[in-house]
């Protein structure tokens, strides 16, 4: 009696990730963390927590030196993590990275209050930076679970094409008019934000000569 064959078993089809997930978070948070962090200091020092003689530019100038490389690479993790979870839906992608980038946020909030002084001197002290970096890190990680979290019809042909053909590949997935509208916007989000970071100083008061001014001589006498 011949024993019996269980049918062979199909695997379940995988689902892949989205694409360029690091790559696209990596630009969105680039595009977006820097300013939602300044603000979120800035608030916090309007309210008593931090320091409230600090401008925004001068806000903006000490997250982006500390807390900037921090801030893109987590963004580019997130943007990862949500691709991963993109096959179960965009919705999911969403949430997946707003949670995630939420517990981030603490850190980043914290790494970027700190060089303006004002620090707390009691540990209940950063609970306010702590909450303020949780939305603010929901929100960041919302937006680029958005970007990340969709699964675009891109395979390996065309990332060759990209690679070996840029030109042509970028007038296939965009319009001219997208092109030239997306190359303005990043000269000038790139232009504010490095004359912000490099502003000159201003220059010091020139001295005047030990003598005094020319004018503030005593004129000299008439003869007779």
């Amino acid at each position: 009696m011949s024993t019996p064959v269980p049918p062979p078993v199909s695997p379940r089809p995988s689902l892949a990730p989205a694409p360029w997930g690091f790559w696209k978070g990596l630009l969105t948070g680039a595009a977006l963390e820097i300013p939602a962090l300044s603000a979120t200091v800035w608030i916090l020092a309007r309210f008593g927590v931090g320091n409230p003689d600090a401008t925004f530019m001068e806000i903006v100038r000490l997250t982006t030196v500390f807390a900037g490389i921090a801030a893109v690479l987590t963004a580019g993790g997130i943007g990862r993590l949500a691709a991963h979870a993109a096959p179960a839906g965009r919705r999911r992608a969403v949430w997946v990275a707003a949670r995630a980038h939420a517990a981030a946020g603490i850190g980043l909030a914290i790494i970027a209050a700190i060089p303006l002084g004002h620090v707390p001197t009691s540990p209940t002290g950063f609970i306010p930076i702590a909450v303020a970096g949780v939305l603010c890190g929901a929100a960041c990680g919302a937006v680029i679970g958005l970007v990340c979290g969709g699964v675009a019809p891109v395979g390996l042909g065309d990332v060759w094409t990209l690679a070996k053909f840029p030109t042509t590949a970028l007038r296939t997935l965009l319009s001219p008019e997208d092109l030239v509208k997306l190359g303005g916007a990043v000269r000038t989000r790139t232009t504010r934000m490095f004359e912000g970071i490099f502003e000159p100083a201003p220059k010091p008061p020139e001295d005047e000569p030990k003598g005094g001014k020319a004018e503030d001589a005593p004129a000299p006498k008439a003869d007779g």
